[in-house]
């Protein structure tokens, strides 16, 4: 279906940018753009971040791993996928490997890209990765950074589902990375019958 906007430019040109601070994380950029329409310069924040990454992982039992932590920005403890950022000279996949082990003490022996997205395009430039990780086997080297604390939680994959409807599970962009897995998933049983 076609939408009449997709005949217009929507595209705003990038007059100029300029870092405005910089943190451990994340930095904002001032970019000033021309709005296609009217010609006019605005004013936009851009967060650049590193990329991210999230690791989906399962045991042979076909149980998935999951950590719940503390997040600063709640000031809750959120259940999820192990994930972070991509590190500074690596892929996301061995930033992905790194995680996983670090933040549950699994390691599986092969990761599958399931795909990436931006997390959020209106503030951040980065992608987020999202990993399968099957068969996943404790290692007992649990290696969280200094900033955090987690606990390992294994859970029936059907049973994830309902984390999210039942609001046990609430990162979004965890939550859309659980979708790319049920969704993969569920196109494995379809292309199988």
């Amino acid at each position: 279906m076609e939408s009449r906007s997709e005949s217009r430019n929507l595209s705003w040109e990038l007059i100029d940018s300029r870092e405005d601070r910089s943190y451990k994380l994340f930095s904002v950029s001032i970019n000033r753009n021309k709005s296609p329409r009217t010609g006019k310069i605005h004013e936009f924040q851009v967060l650049k971040s590193p990329d991210w990454v999230a690791v989906v992982p399962l045991t042979p039992q076909n149980e998935m791993i999951l950590v719940r932590q503390y997040r600063h920005g709640t000031s809750e403890l959120s259940l999820e996928p192990p994930g972070g950022l991509v590190k500074d000279g690596q892929t996301p996949e061995q930033s992905g490997r790194e995680e996983l082990e670090e933040e549950t003490g699994y390691r599986a022996e092969s990761l599958e890209l399931l795909g990436w997205m931006h997390p959020m395009p209106a503030l951040f430039s980065n992608r987020f990765y999202v990993y399968l990780a099957r068969n996943a086997t404790p290692t007992g080297r649990l290696n969280p950074d200094d900033t955090e604390e987690v606990e390992t939680v294994l859970a029936p994959v059907q049973q994830v589902r309902e984390y999210i409807r039942s609001g046990s599970i609430r990162c979004g962009v965890m939550i859309a990375a659980l979708h790319l897995f049920f969704d993969h998933e569920d196109n494995q049983i379809r292309t199988s019958l």
